[in-house]
């Protein structure tokens, strides 16, 4: 399904990948990934809209020709990373005469990143626009969504945005759009969680630009097309905003069983306060580390606690808990509570190492930590009920800021 109509003269090239695990090393991907790009056919003028993954170019390259465009005038990049710009070295030998427009800010990280010379390419700045004939394209800056380069195109005409990484999803399909597949949203929540949340304040301007804009699709650089943009810029409303739910995620590992009974007892007791509880055990199987912290970072879109339950290896957090928390740090959740639970051998230092490893989370509220010298005891156990209820109650005090 590499070409497909989205409307009159405009067409989608999404090379699909569904066999891609991993996205840059750190995200799970459970259904691929698909490299979308665009031609749009004016009365005079052809433009090229993003390239796709080099290992892909030759399907990429085999996709063009498919659109029937014997001359291409303007090959546009909106962003440098090469899963988007990394076929264009081809396509230049391809249309040598075709004019390369960027921003300055991608034309220069195209110099360090491609090694294409910043005098390859015609810059444009916010609002400039390319007639193409009987429709024009005009460019939006939208840096730090995610990269300072990424830039949006909008075709006045049919009132299409081509929005480059945001709004996206890593989800191949044979479905062109994503109408309001719940499926598809969880995994926009999933690309979301681990691209655009660290820089959710920008995220929600543009998103607020665009909701002004009111286009009628919008066509994203990964994942299906939303053809109902309202589903995915009222997703992104909520998850750029304060709002949580009232749900606690429980990352945690034990290896003798000490920190799993920590782990249950404070689930049982918290949803027994009516807290919903996201549990996810990061050392159950050798691949559950990347997968589950993955899923940690989806569930902390919204979430309103997150409580490690660790066990202490050489004095610190159990290296599989300290990789989920540095990712949740670097992700700048907005969780407003965050606790450590654990038991140690003979001696510990994990709440300190944990406190550093998250200092970049400067507005949530530190839980007390507590920590057990080996099995917990009964009575030990109810000083983890009495955290739950203390949590659950705060949780409850949130107001306005619980959805």
């Amino acid at each position: 399904m590499a070409v497909q109509a989205i409307n009159d003269g405009i067409f989608c090239i999404d090379i699909q990948h569904p066999d891609r695990k991993m996205f840059d090393c750190i995200m799970p991907t459970e259904h691929g990934t698909t490299y979308n790009a665009y031609v749009v056919k004016g009365q005079t003028k052809s433009a090229l809209i993003d390239t796709a993954d080099p290992d892909f170019t030759k399907e990429f390259m085999d996709s063009v020709d498919r659109c029937e465009v014997n001359v291409i005038d303007y090959i546009i990049i909106l962003h440098t990373e090469q899963d988007h710009s990394g076929s264009l070295p081809v396509l230049m030998k391809k249309f040598p005469r075709a004019q390369i427009v960027a921003t300055e800010a991608v034309a220069k990280l195209m110099l360090t990143h491609l090694h294409i010379a910043t005098d390859k390419f015609m810059i444009v700045n916010e609002g400039d626009q390319i007639e193409l004939g009987g429709r024009s394209l005009t460019f939006f800056k939208i840096p730090f969504a995610h990269w300072p380069d990424n830039t949006m195109v909008y075709e006045s005409s049919t009132r299409t945005l081509f929005s480059s990484d945001l709004f996206g999803s890593h989800y191949s399909s044979d479905k062109l759009f994503a109408t309001n597949s719940h499926e598809i949203k969880v995994a926009a929540r999933a690309y979301y969680a681990e691209i655009m949340m660290p820089f959710a304040t920008q995220v929600r301007k543009y998103t607020e630009k665009v909701i002004e804009m009111a286009p009628s699709i919008i066509a994203t650089a990964h994942g299906p097309i939303w053809n109902q943009p309202s589903v995915i810029l009222q997703k992104y409303m909520r998850w750029t905003s304060d709002q949580v739910e009232k749900t606690v995620v429980v990352p945690y590992v034990s290896m003798h069983g000490s920190s799993a009974v920590i782990a249950e007892r404070l689930c049982l007791r918290l949803a027994s306060k009516g807290v919903s509880v996201l549990s996810r055990n990061l050392g159950k199987k050798p691949d559950s580390l990347v997968v589950q912290s993955g899923l940690v970072m989806r569930d902390l879109v919204t979430a309103a606690a997150v409580v490690y339950v660790l066990p202490t290896v050489l004095g610190g957090p159990h290296p599989a808990g300290s990789y989920c928390a540095m990712l949740m740090n670097a992700m700048r959740v907005k969780t407003p509570f965050i606790g450590l639970l654990g038991s140690y051998g003979w001696g510990s230092r994990a709440s300190t190492i944990f406190a550093e490893m998250t200092s970049g989370l400067k507005k949530a509220e530190r839980l007390s930590d507590v920590q057990f010298e080996g099995l917990p005891t009964e009575d030990q156990l109810a000083e983890v009920d009495k955290y739950a209820d203390d949590l659950a109650a705060k949780i409850m005090q949130l107001g306005d800021r619980l959805i």
